[in-house]
């Protein structure tokens, strides 16, 4: 499954950084969700782009869109990384990269690396806006502000 623009975002089940679960038909409210792959907690590319959306997660909730993060990491690493910078938003746990595959999510840097992939989906499940870019983190952030400030 290749997921493009004007898709509808599959319904998955995820845990949390608090071992909940978090199912996208059920725990999506509002009109907006962010829904941003990363490869891994507490490296410096990925606590840098966490942070943007961090700097930003006001706008983000005035905009009426949540934010979830979703790496392959084990919820109590989830759970240091969300304390370590006070990140606001959940962090999910794709165990065995299961979701990411399902999705057929591309590798960077020659395959050695899970993408760094962030979709805006609406509250129909809609995929309003994809960006890809393992070296602009704040790029991620930008463009969704970008797209939803102008829709």
């Amino acid at each position: 499954m290749e997921l493009k623009i004007g898709d509808f975002f599959p319904d998955f089940t995820l845990k949390d950084e608090n071992t909940q679960d978090f199912n996208l038909k059920n725990n999506f409210k509002n009109n907006y969700l962010v829904i941003y792959f990363y490869p891994k907690n507490e490296t410096p590319g990925c606590t840098k782009q966490a942070c943007y959306f961090k700097e930003f997660y006001d706008e983000f909730k005035v905009l009426k869109c949540e934010i979830v993060g979703i790496s392959s990491d084990n919820y109590l690493s989830h759970q240091n990384f969300k304390n370590n910078y006070n990140l606001p938003f959940k962090l999910l746990c794709d165990e065995n990269s299961k979701l990411k595959k399902q999705l057929k999510l591309p590798k960077d840097f020659f395959g050695m690396s899970p993408a760094r992939i962030t979709f805006l989906i609406n509250n129909k499940n809609e995929i309003l806006l994809i960006h890809r870019s393992s070296l602009n983190m704040k790029s991620h952030i930008n463009l969704v502000l970008k797209f939803l400030n102008n829709n």
